[in-house]
């Protein structure tokens, strides 16, 4: 019972000072950010906060290594079996993870870390197709020397659109997003019938 309360309060800890971070990155760069503003908005002593993390780029570090490996977490959670030929329940727990993270996914985005946090997304996800997927879909052989276009085609096509959604504030829904990644994955564009289409703003409204 000890420990576990013990662990209760470096979560919320930790939870403090994560939401002290995203605020203050909200506002300037990192290396403007001090640890005494950082724990004073936290409500955290700076002994504290040291027995965390060595200092604040440290402390960033292990933030975007624990959204990876939640991240990692919801893939894992599906099996090549279950994606064959239906992409649906991933690409909602992908954008729904995003959703639920939308705070801490916008300063990252928003902030001068926004390209490493998407090369390390695209790492992740390009990783387990290699490992798992590979053979799903008609994406091309994983092993040869050339550049595999269509999963480059695919990986980067899924990732702008992620970084679009989050950019725009998120204004749809995680359903929505799912919906329109499938759509693009699994169909492409769709073709438009009516002449005067470009009149009418995006394909999905």
């Amino acid at each position: 019972m000890v420990q576990h309360e013990q662990d209760r309060r470096v979560r919320r800890t930790r939870r403090q000072l994560q939401q002290a971070l995203v605020t203050l990155m909200r506002e300037k760069e990192l290396r403007e950010i001090t640890v005494r503003e950082l724990t004073e908005l936290a409500d955290v002593n700076r002994g504290t906060f040291y027995a965390h993390y060595k200092d604040l780029e440290d402390m960033l570090e292990q933030v975007e290594h624990e959204l990876f490996q939640q991240l990692s977490q919801v893939l894992e959670a599906h099996t090549p079996e279950e994606m064959q030929g239906n992409l649906s329940p991933i690409l909602r727990d992908v954008f729904s993870f995003v959703w639920e993270n939308r705070e801490l996914c916008l300063t990252m985005i928003g902030h001068q870390q926004g390209e490493p946090f998407f090369q390390e997304l695209r790492r992740l996800i390009y990783g387990k197709y290699l490992r798992e997927w590979n053979g799903l879909y008609d994406l091309g052989s994983a092993g040869r020397t050339r550049p595999n276009y269509c999963l480059e085609f695919v990986v980067s096509g899924a990732l702008g659109l992620v970084r679009a959604w989050v950019e725009g504030d998120m204004a749809e829904g995680p359903e929505e997003m799912a919906g329109l990644a499938e759509q693009l994955i699994v169909n492409g564009l769709p073709a438009r019938k009516d002449p005067n289409w470009k009149e009418k703003g995006p394909f999905w409204t």
